[in-house]
């Protein structure tokens, strides 16, 4: 109990600390993410077919987000929040080396490439963190900005309006 204690924690510090655009839009919220580390993070569509729905590639120069790009935009959207989540939590280890060639080289077997590369997946607790990391995030950008700090949506505030009215016994 105490282990996932700690990790909820340590998930919500992170995600408190991030600035969540609203409305929500996953490649300016990147965009941000990479500006606030001082490193490029590039969004990478895979084709349609590919065995993973998503990756994080780190490489010396910039960190690749690998996503499905056959499958439906909110999807996607969860996708890269959970790579995002393995890039805040800095699970960049050997996994990142070997998602590569498997992505650019799809027929080649899981097990060659193991065996070439000595892959080492990421543990169950990391994949459960960058999980919650991904929720967390998409939880704040539907809550979108606390009341009375943004500007309302003009349709929103017609429907409001409208809806008002009917109550309106004056």
């Amino acid at each position: 109990m105490a282990v996932e204690r700690d990790m909820w924690r340590r998930c919500r510090r992170i995600v408190d600390s991030l600035p969540i655009p609203a409305p929500f839009d996953p490649a300016r919220f990147v965009d941000a993410l990479a500006r606030r580390r001082g490193r490029p993070v590039e969004l990478v569509p895979m084709p349609g077919g590919m065995k993973q729905c998503g990756a994080l590639v780190a490489t010396d120069r910039a960190d690749y987000l690998f996503y499905a790009a056959s499958t439906t935009r909110l999807h996607q959207e969860h996708i890269l929040l959970h790579e995002v989540g393995h890039l805040l939590c800095g699970h960049t280890d050997d996994r990142t080396l070997t998602a590569l060639p498997a992505m650019l080289l799809p027929n080649l077997s899981d097990d060659l490439v193991r065996r070439v590369l000595g892959r080492s997946d990421y543990s169950v607790a990391q994949e459960q963190e960058a999980e919650l990391i991904a929720s967390m995030i998409a939880q704040r950008a539907r809550r979108g900005p606390a009341a009375g700090t943004g500007p309302v949506d003009p349709e929103v505030a017609d429907g409001l309006a409208r809806l008002g009215s009917i109550f309106d016994t004056g």
